[in-house]
């Protein structure tokens, strides 16, 4: 190590030859990391969402069968061979078909859309079929959800016209803004209801009437005449203004006498049919809109932008008396958690200071100053790097970050110059020379620690799809961190070395140091006098320990607590808007009952545009809560749960499932269903698909700790069907597309024309009367006018017939699936799915052609174990092979990577006692004690090998060696372990994600720091005791 100490030795010397140019480019450090924070996005949870593409096609009035069959297996069949495509899934209900594109991670996202969208255009779409893709945001993208509110009298109508026509276009002006999607509320529309007795005495027909809509709201254009000197424009004006102009529209002349409109309907101005609706507390109908943030933006500034440009349109762009009220607004979510990391963060640097107080002495209180200013410096060096790397910070990144294993390096170089000055009393002739001699000592040693800690971070950099998504950027920074923070113990600490200890003839050790040194020695030789019985204690230890693994429960990952809940109640299959909505009031009653909830907002069905797809037998309810300190009834999240649904329950005929907001949407994202662990059953037929999962789910609702357990519903949807009798009309002379026509310009109702309002454009639709079709025998009655102006019926010519369908249509991969959801409650994950899977296997058997699979967080960290399982080996061997090179000796490498299982120890313990479970949070604990462990090891050993060298006895250089670094090893590992306390301790919003990983390190330092205070120097003796000489 001699050359590496001399290139340390040289740079520490540049930098107190150059204090002015090392503080000039510290200063421009510091201003660049300010700057890096500023811009840096913030994010309270990270996206985990995949790389994913949504075809959006809306086919109105078409079961859900034929969208699948016009609709989504064209599209699907196109987007099979689709570049970096992964997986595909797609819906189809009544009216909407959405196929969702999930693509390889690392896919440029513009290059995937712009793919997707040349596909898409080669898809041969039926006639009335409008196709989209989905906005460039993300799941949880959904930042910002108001209401729009209006003094009493002022309509539903008209407050989703101001929505469509002034608040979302100015909200898309916003930067950062990708889409507003609207909820609730009537759309506007003109409507002519045709009089079916009167159109038959007429002897018009449907398509008559909509010809002459169509042709009778129109301007021309007639180019330009020249008039003298001067150009005139041509414009012929015949676009309809009212329902006065559309009624005086001809449709034929009859005897001389012209049939208006007028004649035969009714020219109203109406709403669309309803797809759904918004209610809030005690409103039933309310409008509501949603705004997604583009992916990559800054969530923060750009929630920021949409308040102001709230106020604007508040103040400016509203009738008097109309106004936004936001009812969802992530910031308060990304404060909350920044709260809880950055008072973790404050306490802890707290914490440190202190110990470093304590071990260094008040005298020494200059030097404790100067190694805590690495945290914030670190920090800041990390920002930048994240900056660049265009990495968000996030409340499980930034709550990862133990300010005791930053400042580690430059514990040891001050630790080690204080201890030269100790040993030099009186004799020191250059602070400058002592300062290289005590940084070069402990840089080598440190290089190496810090490459071994960085190395053990990279089975996160590993990790795939969801969980690769939460912790790559966890090991990004704490890379980050640990790197600046070693070249700043190697650089700023020197230099500001050379200012504080001037003029000071001695290091000082403090009265607790030399206090637990003397208690030290006598139990290290003790331990180096009982050799055999310490390592056969500690090999007990480990076995003991290790024999406990089977027992700890295994989960995902930690639930970040929102601050709210989710509400999701399925309704019958079959229940039409009118009941649903009473349900939903019932529903909204009661989540109200509960003085924890301030707000509760519904969701009833599905928007116009397809953002979502759920009809009516699905609501949604958001459920705002007050600061959980102001709860009264409840005192935990999961005994307000329970309440609810046990109120909920009295309802008949209804399932319930809770959840959280941005959770529910990522659920969906990533399994394609709205669920945390999900059962996915695949086959051809829906019934038997719809049998097996009812029976799947009937099994798992008897599992301990299953709950909102809950089997998707595929049928259930009555259908009126209408069989044509194509001999029929080959007898009168009528075409199948005639009669098409007239079902579904009668029902469902067409669009012939728009009628614009200034910059507003509302749809005229034809349709028959209110009333005219109430039942099936109406249906029947509806009349055809034949060739020759015959007056016939519909069940003339067509056989009618209710009959059971399908509500929604799911596929997985080209393959209709089914799906069970559930929740985990009170048990861990790992036992559950092993439980119910043993129970599903004997209970429910597959016929031949289907198959199962577990989905959902269950897969998400079955996949991390199995890739941690194979990379953390390797992760030690590249680990034993940078020791290897460090020391020249293989069995000195071994004996410090014992460090490891016993920090796993440790970490072991901590889990069982705290109750947790072994989540991927606390597997990345165990990944960051790895490096951590082994650092210690390193610098304990170097010190014995250079006291060796030296020409000391075996026993001498151990003991010597271990108490010299006494104080530096139990300085850092409590700092460590008192660095991530507050996390480890708090209950705060976002504490939960944090609480894992910091439990982790704090028990498995515990027995790390054992290891290597007593029994690492013990091993080192035996080992050494077998060579005389060095």
């Amino acid at each position: 190590m001699g050359g590496r100490r001399q290139v340390l030795r040289s740079l520490v010397a540049f930098c107190l030859r150059q204090r002015v140019i090392v503080l000039a480019l510290l200063a421009l450090f510091v201003a660049a990391g300010i700057a890096a924070y500023r811009h840096l996005p913030v994010e309270a949870y990270p996206d985990v969402t995949n790389v994913q593409v949504q075809v959006i096609t809306l086919f109105p009035g078409h079961a859900a069968e034929e969208v699948e069959r016009l609709v989504t297996i064209p599209v699907e069949n196109e987007m099979n061979g689709i570049p970096r495509r992964a997986s595909m899934r797609s819906i189809s209900i009544f009216g909407l078909s959405v196929v969702t594109i999930v693509f390889e991670d690392d896919a440029d996202r513009v290059y995937v859309r712009q793919q997707t969208f040349e596909r898409f255009q080669n898809v041969s779409l039926p006639a009335g079929a409008s196709a989209s893709l989905s906005p460039d945001s993300t799941p949880v993208g959904e930042i910002f959800r108001y209401t729009l509110v209006g003094p009493p009298g002022y309509s539903p109508l008209a407050l989703r016209a101001l929505e469509d026509w002034v608040v979302e276009r100015k909200l898309r002006q916003v930067p950062g803004v990708v889409d507003v999607a609207e909820f609730g509320g009537p759309n506007k529309q003109y409507q002519v209801l045709v009089d079916p007795v009167r159109l038959r005495s007429y002897g018009v027909t449907l398509h008559q009437v909509f010809d002459a809509l169509a042709s009778g709201n129109k301007n021309a254009g007639g180019s330009y005449i020249e008039h003298g000197p001067e150009m005139y424009i041509v414009r012929g004006l015949g676009l309809v203004r009212d329902e006065r102009d559309i009624g005086n529209i001809a449709v034929m002349v009859k005897s001389g006498t012209p049939v208006r409109i007028h004649d035969l309907a009714t020219v109203a101005t109406g709403a669309q049919v309803r797809l759904g609706l918004v209610g809030k507390n005690n409103d039933d109908d309310v409008v509501e809109g949603i705004v997604l943030l583009r992916k990559g933006e800054n969530a923060l500034e750009v929630l920021q932008r949409i308040r102001a440009k709230v106020e604007e349109i508040n103040r400016a762009s509203l009738p008097r008396g109309v106004r936004i009220v936001t009812h969802y607004d992530r910031t308060d979510l990304i404060h909350r958690t920044l709260h809880t990391v950055l008072q973790n963060m404050a306490e802890g640097i707290f914490l440190v200071l202190v110990v470093l107080v304590a071990f260094l002495g008040l005298r020494n209180l200059g030097a404790a100053a100067m190694v805590a200013l690495v945290i914030p410096l670190s920090l800041l060096g990390a920002f930048i790097l994240l900056d660049l790397r265009d990495v968000p910070a996030n409340l499980i990144s930034m709550g990862a970050v133990d300010f005791g294993i930053i400042v580690d390096p430059a514990v040891f170089v001050v630790e080690n110059i204080l201890r030269l000055l100790d040993e030099k009393k009186g004799r020191v002739r250059s602070l400058g020379t002592l300062i290289v001699q005590g940084t070069a000592e402990v840089g080598t040693p440190q290089l190496f620690s810090t490459a071994i800690i960085v190395t053990a971070f990279v089975p996160l950099f590993t990790l795939q799809r969801v969980e690769g998504r939460i912790f790559r950027p966890v090991a990004l920074t704490l890379t980050f961190t640990l790197i600046c923070g070693t070249a700043l113990a190697l650089t700023m600490v020197p230099t500001l070395a050379g200012f504080i200890l001037r003029g000071r003839t001695g290091g000082g050790e403090s009265a607790l140091v030399h206090f637990l040194v003397s208690r030290y020695r006598p139990v290290l030789a003790w331990a180096l006098g009982h050799r055999r019985a310490v390592i056969a204690a500690a090999a007990v230890v480990l076995v003991g320990t290790f024999s406990l693994i089977p027992f700890l429960g295994s989960e995902f990952l930690p639930k970040l607590d929102e601050g709210a809940l989710w509400v999701r109640v399925i309704l019958p299959g079959s229940i039409g808007p009118t009941e649903a909505t009473s349900v939903v009031r019932r529903v909204r009653s009661i989540l109200r009952s509960f003085p924890e909830v301030t707000t509760v907002v519904s969701q009833l069905g599905r928007p116009d545009d397809g953002l979502d797809t759920n009809g009516f037998d699905t609501a949604e309810f958001y459920a705002d809560l007050r600061p959980r300190g102001e709860w009264t009834s409840a005192h935990r999240r999961e005994d307000l749960v329970e309440a609810m649904n046990r109120k909920l329950s009295a309802i008949p005929g209804i399932d319930v499932s809770f959840s959280q907001y941005i959770e529910d949407n990522v659920n969906e994202a990533v399994s394609g269903v709205k669920g945390e662990l999900v059962i996915k059953i695949f086959g051809e037929d829906p019934t038997v698909l719809q049998r097996l999962a009812d029976r799947v789910a009937a099994t798992v609702r008897e599992v301990p700790g299953a709950s909102d357990v809950d089997a998707e519903r595929l049928a259930g949807q009555p259908q009126v069907q209408i069989a044509i009798d194509r001999a029929a009309l080959a007898r009168i002379g009528l075409s199948v597309a005639d009669v098409e026509e007239v079902i579904e310009t009668a029902l469902g109702g067409a669009v012939a024309t728009r009628v614009l309002e200034g910059e507003r454009a509302f749809d005229l639709v034809v349709k028959m009367q209110p009333g005219s079709v109430a039942d099936v025998d109406a249906v029947r009655r509806l009349p055809i006018i034949g060739p020759a102006g015959e007056k016939l019926t519909l069940a003339s010519v067509a056989d009618l017939q209710v009959r059971p369908g399908f509500a929604r249509i799911y596929r997985d991969e080209n393959s209709r699936r089914i799906a069970v959801k559930l929740s985990v409650r009170g048990r861990d994950l790992g036992s559950l799915v092993a439980d119910a899977s043993a129970r599903v296997d004997k209970a429910a058997p597959l016929p031949p052609g289907y198959s199962l699979v577990w989905s959902g967080a269950f897969e998400n960290q079955k996949r991390a174990q199995q890739r941690l399982a194979v990379i953390v080996p390797v992760t030690l061997a590249v680990i034993f092979f940078l020791l290897f090179a460090a020391f020249g000796s293989s069995k000195l490498a071994l004996l410090i990577l014992l460090n490891v299982p016993f920090a796993a120890v440790g970490g072991i313990w901590a889990i069982a006692a705290s109750g947790l479970s072994l989540s991927v949070s606390a597997m990345v604990g165990f990944v960051a004690l790895l490096g951590v462990s082994v650092m210690n090891g390193v610098l304990l050993v170097q010190r014995i090998r250079d006291l060796r060298v030296e020409g000391r006895s075996v026993v001498e250089a151990v003991t010597e060696g271990a108490t010299s670094r006494f104080r530096p090893v139990l300085m850092t590992a409590l700092m460590a372990e008192l660095g991530l306390l507050p996390a480890a301790l708090s209950t705060a919003v976002g504490a939960e994600t944090q609480r894992p990983f910091a439990i982790v390190i704090i028990g498995g330092l515990v027995t790390a720091t054992l290891l290597t205070l007593i029994v690492l120097p013990v091993l080192f003796e035996a080992f050494e005791a077998e060579r005389p000489e060095y």
